[in-house]
């Protein structure tokens, strides 16, 4: 009998057998929807990458931009937001909520950092570098801004640009082998003055003044020979005695912002001798600023060295300056001019046991109409590392009826958290703008309301604030 094969029962559930035929047929079929698949997924993956490198080669461009531009290390955020979100470092005395400063439209303030100038608008923002070719950093020669709103700035020589449409122009060159040490302009802008010495200390020490474009050698002294004079600024005349006398002022031979002892030179005749002392040469008296349009100098006869932070919370090329302990004031004026009606507003401490006790002053600035003086006062811990603590005061300047100078009794206006400050340029007659710790604020002297104005990177100084065009 022949032997039968034996199937098992069909479970449930079970796949049914197939037979080769139909086995072929389904490879062929899954064969099939494979190779679709993969092409599909080929496909698929060819146009991401062609999205991806799209995107990346937009970016680049970008990118490039980023690294190029020092701007867009800084934050662009409008002054809203930053007031809802920052913080100034000022405590207002007896306001326990400080009032929210507004600023106004159309106003921009101008800092200097890391070799670049930026301006932006007081209201936030983004800041804008400035186009200044041959600008060097040098915290003793700050940029100026003329009465036209150009800007004036030094670095291989004298450049002069206008702040928005960005054209420069080179209107004096520096001689090989020295460094700009100083630069001032005239109350009407037309005259300038500024002053180089060797960069190794071997050679001349030269003054150069004249019309804005037209600068011309005024004085040259070995640089061995101290005082080592550097321009301070113009006195503000009419008539044909207008910017005839040039102050200048001794730096001892250092390039940062060291000044003792005031000069006069005559430009009319600027080789006929020596310059005329108006303050003693002495190593703890000179002048601090100068409101050029009534002949008013801000002095110190008590000035000292400040402990040098030892955490870096100050910027270095400032850390080991003389500030003053004193603060006096006068007018210049005379046929030949001289210091008359002299006032104290600060007297010097004299000799102290305890170095924290010293208060020195920062960063006086004079409000544009003369009659406002703002300042910051510090002390200096006696230990490691030595943080200063700064608060802000104000004084009222008035001239009587005989022609005598009259201060109000300095007010505190704030006192700040920041381990270091300077006050800027004025944003109005009542407003005035500050650095504290890698950021830009604003203040009412008034009222104590106050605004952040940007956050920087590191330091900025702020050196002037403008409105489109003009001061």
């Amino acid at each position: 009998m022949a032997q039968q094969t034996i199937k098992p029962p069909e479970q449930p559930g079970m796949p049914k057998e197939l037979s080769l035929r139909e086995r072929q047929e389904r490879f062929a079929h899954f064969s099939t929807f494979s190779k679709n698949s993969i092409l599909f997924f080929l496909l698929l993956t060819c146009l991401l990458l062609a999205l991806f490198t799209g995107l990346l080669v937009r970016s680049i461009p970008q990118a490039l931009s980023s690294a190029a531009t020092p701007t867009q290390s800084h934050t662009g955020i409008t002054q809203s937001q930053q007031n809802e979100n920052s913080l100034t470092p000022l405590s207002i005395p007896g306001n326990n909520a400080p009032l929210t400063l507004q600023l106004p439209q159309g106003r921009y303030i101008l800092y200097e950092q890391q070799n670049n100038i930026y301006y932006m608008p007081v209201t936030g923002g983004t800041p804008q570098s400035i186009l200044t070719p041959g600008y060097i950093y040098n915290h003793s020669v700050p940029p100026i801004i003329t009465p036209t709103g150009q800007l004036l700035y030094s670095g291989d020589g004298v450049w002069l640009t206008d702040i928005f449409t960005g054209v420069p122009r080179q209107i004096a060159t520096l001689p090989q082998s020295q460094v700009i040490t100083s630069m001032v302009l005239s109350a009407d802008g037309s005259m300038i003055a500024w002053s180089t010495e060797p960069v190794d200390g071997n050679g001349s020490i030269s003054l150069y003044a004249g019309p804005l474009t037209q600068s011309q050698l005024v004085y040259q002294q070995p640089a061995s020979e101290c005082p080592c004079f550097r321009a301070f600024s113009f006195l503000n005349g009419t008539g044909i005695s207008a910017d005839t006398f040039l102050l200048i002022t001794d730096d001892r031979g250092d390039h940062t912002g060291i000044r003792s002892g005031l000069w006069m030179l005559n430009l009319r005749q600027p080789t006929s001798g020596e310059p005329t002392e108006l303050l003693p040469e002495d190593s703890q008296q000179g002048p601090l600023t100068m409101m050029p349009q009534n002949n008013m100098l801000l002095y110190s006869n008590a000035e000292g060295v400040v402990p040098e932070p030892t955490d870096g919370s100050v910027p270095q090329d400032l850390s080991a300056l003389n500030y003053a302990n004193s603060l006096d004031i006068t007018t210049i004026a005379g046929k030949l001019p001289t210091l008359q009606n002299p006032h104290v507003i600060l007297p010097e401490q004299g000799e102290l046991s305890n170095t924290a006790n010293y208060r020195w002053i920062a960063t006086p600035r004079f409000s544009a109409d003369g009659q406002t003086l703002v300042y910051l006062e510090f002390s200096s811990d006696a230990q490691r590392p030595f943080d200063r603590h700064y608060a802000i005061y104000s004084t009222q300047v008035t001239v009587n009826t005989h022609g005598a100078l009259q201060t109000s009794k300095p007010k505190l206006l704030a006192t700040s958290s920041a381990d270091f400050m300077e006050l800027g340029g004025w944003v109005n007659t009542h407003v005035i703008s500050f650095y504290a710790d890698n950021a830009l604020y604003a203040v009412d002297i008034q009222t104590g309301a106050q605004a952040v104005i940007t956050q920087t990177v590191d330091y900025a100084r702020p050196f002037a604030v403008i409105g489109q065009g003009r001061i």
